[in-house]
């Protein structure tokens, strides 16, 4: 039983990272799309497909600082 409960747990956090990681090329940043996933994966997930796309000056300026 906590196998299983320790399985899910690691499910979740990977789930959860996976929308962080789609939120850090949004406007909302990997740290709260990843926070709000941890509460729930699938309102996560929204928000972040609701969440505007970073213009391509954006997105040069967060992968250089």
């Amino acid at each position: 039983m906590e196998a299983e409960r320790l399985l899910f747990l690691v499910i979740a956090l990977a789930l959860a990272f996976g929308v962080g990681c789609m939120g850090s090329k949004r406007k909302i940043g990997f740290w709260p799309a990843f926070l709000i996933s941890i509460l729930n994966v699938v309102i996560g997930l929204i928000v972040v497909l609701c969440s505007k796309k970073l213009d391509d000056n954006e997105l040069n300026k967060k992968m250089e600082g």
